[in-house]
């Protein structure tokens, strides 16, 4: 039987939200909170399922296909257990059972990566595109990698790590525990200590005052509301970031030769200059797959992870009922 509606939940290091879906990709309604980080995975959990039970009242359950939920974490796909995780204190914990004992509805869980990729593919920038890259750059930095229409996952499921692919053997600690990772460069907590670091000296005094004239409690959304409010110092900041991520995707772009490569989350969709100059080092620098590849912003938004996620959730019923997408 194909149902009508499914739920997708991408759960963040800052925001949860979750969204019940039509199967053409309308979000019907969509509720957000933000995420208990500090208060353990139990917290989480319960975040999680206040959410669903919010965004499902009033519809029947035999109208919901099943739950999909998006972590930031390296999730082994074919045991729906979390192998790592950054920045929530999920590793090891098994999330899926913990929140399928509390609803009644099938869960299938995937890195939100994958799942803002599978909401790009199936509703919005890289619809129609069979192979292509999604980074995510959000309070840490996320991707996926499409083949032939499909996530590839690797063999079960840890692959399309891309914010931890080393870029400069010599660079800052990652959150994860390495050096010179994407993330070290741009997720949140590297840009808003940029950004800090600018703050505390007197070029930077236009992101001190974004941050209420305290340069010990600048965000990276401080530096981001600085440069597009023309502040030069911040601009270089998120500016020097696209540097990195263009060093890194030359590697992507020499090794994969994608048609696209769309860049998401909440960083990477209020920066197009950052997106802009991430592109022209690919083009002075990949080799002849650069003339292949298309650089462009996500189109969906904060919504891109749950409407993957609810996605993920149709396939799975379809998958046990025998249905073909």
């Amino acid at each position: 039987m194909r149902t009508t509606y499914a739920v997708g939940v991408d759960v963040g290091g800052t925001r949860i939200a979750a969204g019940l879906v039509e199967r053409k990709g309308r979000m019907l309604k969509e509720v957000r909170a933000l995420t208990p980080a500090e208060a353990g995975p139990f917290a989480i959990v319960d975040a999680i399922i206040d959410l669903i039970t919010e965004v499902t009242a009033g519809v029947h359950p035999g109208e919901i296909a099943g739950i999909g939920v998006g972590l930031p974490a390296q999730i082994d796909f074919l045991k729906q257990t979390v192998e790592f995780c950054t920045n929530l204190p999920l590793a090891g914990v098994d999330m899926r059972s913990l929140i399928m004992s509390r609803v009644r509805h099938p869960v299938a869980i995937d890195n939100d990566g994958n799942c803002a990729g599978i909401g790009e593919s199936r509703f919005g920038a890289a619809k129609g595109v069979r192979d292509f890259v999604m980074i995510t750059l959000g309070t840490g930095v996320g991707g996926a990698l499409f083949f032939n229409g499909e996530p590839y996952r690797g063999s079960r499921g840890l692959a399309a790590e891309i914010g931890h692919m080393v870029v400069r053997l010599d660079g800052p600690p990652c959150p994860c525990g390495g050096k010179g990772h994407i993330e070290s460069y741009m997720g949140r907590p590297a840009i808003a200590a940029a950004g800090r670091a600018a703050a505390a000296e007197y070029r930077g005094r236009a992101i001190r005052e974004q941050a209420g004239g305290n340069d010990e409690r600048v965000t990276a959304e401080d530096v981001i509301n600085a440069a597009l409010k023309g502040d030069e110092i911040a601009r270089q900041i998120l500016l020097d970031a696209g540097e990195v991520l263009g060093e890194a995707l030359v590697g992507i772009v020499n090794l994969l030769n994608p048609r696209l490569i769309v860049v998401g989350g909440g960083v990477g969709e209020s920066c197009p200059f950052l997106v802009e100059r991430a592109a022209g080092v690919i083009d002075r620098n990949a080799l002849a797959g650069r003339r292949d590849v298309r650089v462009a912003q996500a189109e969906l938004g904060n919504d891109a992870g749950a409407l993957g996620a609810a996605a993920l959730a149709f396939d799975e019923h379809d998958s046990r009922e025998g249905l073909h997408r």
